[in-house]
């Protein structure tokens, strides 16, 4: 088992980002209800079915799936893997098109959501090859990457305290996630319990109403199956370091 303890967004510059610490989280909240409310709602066009059809399939009233498709009501995972099993999808594909919804409406109102006021840039120094070692050939322009860009609204900063992962995530090391893009099969990930703790693994797949994810350190392995009414959220790793 992994233990991870949540951290505060860790800026990138030697001056600290300002914060919001105390405050309301409503407008973040029903912009999310809202996009996966329309999710829903092209997979359940997808699928042919009516508002009716759908609830009826999924054991639900008519009334609780319109309040969902609009964003009136939020999903968790359980219920989510409920719904989307009705109209024959799944929570992944759910996920993948709440991450191509625009986000343009999206306010960093959540507590502790940074606002960046500043780029932090780093050329790059060249290209290290798999293979053999090759030339670098410079055409003068350097190749300049904003790593203000990892960094949105949404990211946030664990610090990973096990071995499970290791060398993917050292112990001690920081990854970066973002609560906004969903992980790919054989990825790392965060999963983000009810309890309020976090498992840093590799996702795997959904089965049914659970989740199953794999370590890989002392050996690769999949762990139990874990219920998807105990998940708050599942996010996929980007950055990665000590």
């Amino acid at each position: 088992m992994v233990y991870i303890v949540l951290m505060s967004m860790v800026a990138l510059t030697y001056e600290r980002w300002p914060t919001h610490r105390m405050v309301d989280t409503s407008g973040y909240e029903a912009a999310e209800r809202a996009r996966a409310g329309a999710a829903l709602k092209i997979l359940r066009k997808r699928a042919g079915l009516s508002q009716e059809k759908a609830a009826s399939i999924a054991g639900i009233g008519t009334q609780t799936w319109q309040n969902y498709e609009v964003g009136r009501r939020g999903m968790d995972l359980g219920m989510l893997g409920r719904v989307t099993s009705a109209i024959g999808a799944t929570v992944e594909e759910h996920a993948l098109i709440m991450a191509r919804t625009a986000s343009t409406d999206i306010r960093p109102t959540a507590a502790g959501f940074a606002e960046r006021q500043r780029s932090f840039e780093i050329p790059v120094g060249g290209i290290a090859y798999g293979g053999a070692p090759r030339q670098q050939f410079n055409d003068g322009e350097a190749d300049i990457i904003d790593f203000s860009a990892f960094f949105k609204p949404t990211s946030r900063v664990l610090r990973n305290d096990g071995m499970s992962m290791w060398p993917y995530a050292k112990p001690g090391g920081l990854v970066t996630y973002d609560l906004r893009v969903p992980p790919k099969r054989g990825e790392g990930c965060v999963v983000e319990l009810n309890d309020g703790s976090y498992l840093l693994k590799l996702f795997q797949r959904y089965e049914g109403d659970t989740l199953i994810v794999s370590e890989i350190y002392p050996e690769e392995r999949e762990l139990d199956p874990i219920p998807l009414q105990d998940v708050r959220g599942i996010y996929a790793i980007g950055l990665r370091g000590d």
